[in-house]
């Protein structure tokens, strides 16, 4: 709520507070080159965060200064989740991590859209090529930014493989053209197929993220022990590419983090932790915290 103005539980503002309540708010300061005064004021569905006692009109303000990473069981769910939504984190993480990115999206979307009206209206052949000229443009920069994250990602993903019972990798699939030619004739024709269907069959926004061991996807072939893990894992290779850009390490936040651990990677995953360079804050059932605390009192965890 202090980094973006929403639960990421997706709950509407008059949900957060008692039933018999009126409002609510939460404040908190944040230490980064001196005290950030952050306070969020919700009444009647209507959300007001402050910064430094100043009222900010785009919450983009805020989290600009709160770098901030979930992995709870109502969020994006990364390796059960369907194959948009690990393409849409990846592309959140890349419009993070070089914000000029976003433009570019915005352009490749824009494109697209008016692409798919021109053929409902069948269109001139010249405008057509006109916003297809425009989708290969924003989609091959897409591609390649795409690609430096994966990467990274990849790079952190080998660093962590000691841990792990199934080490895995990050994938993109689905983008078959090898040069700008390729799609440019490509898109010339299915021109009347894809407006039979109302929707281009391929391109970024149709790509799937693939995360896999030894070729199979983990979804298919790890226990829900090993998933549960591998979605934390993606977010400790999430957080060290965010804080390579933005020289900032981001607050973890891992909600009922212990969900569908033995006791064997509960406690790897607690010795993984203590080493991590960023803020952690995490919750786990009561029982269930308190027998891997006793086993972790050698790491010098507060809490769990």
């Amino acid at each position: 709520m202090l980094a973006y103005g929403r639960s990421f539980r997706q709950a509407q503002a008059p949900q957060l507070s008692h039933w018999d309540a009126k409002s609510f708010h939460i404040q908190a300061t944040v230490q980064r080159y001196g005290p950030l005064h952050i306070r969020v004021d919700g009444q009647k569905g209507k959300v007001d965060m402050s910064l430094q006692g100043r009222k900010v009109s785009k919450r983009q303000e805020i989290f600009e200064h709160v770098s901030l990473i979930v992995d709870a069981p109502q969020g994006v769910r990364l390796i059960d989740g369907s194959p948009g939504e690990r393409r849409k984190w990846l592309d959140r993480l890349v419009i993070a991590s070089q914000t000029a990115s976003y433009a570019h999206y915005q352009s490749y979307l824009r494109a697209l859209m008016q692409r798919g009206r021109l053929l409902r209206h069948h269109g001139s052949s010249n405008e057509l090529e006109s916003w297809e000229q425009q989708i290969v443009e924003y989609g091959l920069i897409l591609n390649e930014k795409r690609t430096v994250i994966l990467e990274k990602l990849n790079h952190q993903l080998v660093l962590e493989k000691d841990w792990l019972d199934l080490p895995f990798q990050l994938e993109m699939m689905g983008q078959p053209f090898e040069n700008k030619e390729e799609w440019l004739v490509w898109l010339a024709t299915k021109r009347e197929e894809h407006r039979r269907l109302g929707r281009i069959t391929q391109g970024p926004h149709c790509d799937r993220l693939k995360i896999s061991y030894s070729g199979r996807e983990i979804r298919v072939c790890g226990s829900r022990g090993q998933q549960k893990i591998s979605g934390i894992v993606l977010r400790l290779a999430e957080c060290a590419v965010l804080q390579e850009a933005k020289r900032m390490m981001p607050i973890l936040l891992l909600d009922d983090c212990l969900e569908s651990l033995d006791h064997t990677r509960a406690l790897r995953l607690m010795e993984r932790l203590s080493t991590h360079q960023g803020q952690v804050l995490m919750t786990a059932p009561g029982d269930v915290a308190q027998d891997i605390r006793k086993d972790t009192q050698h790491l010098s965890l507060n809490e769990l």
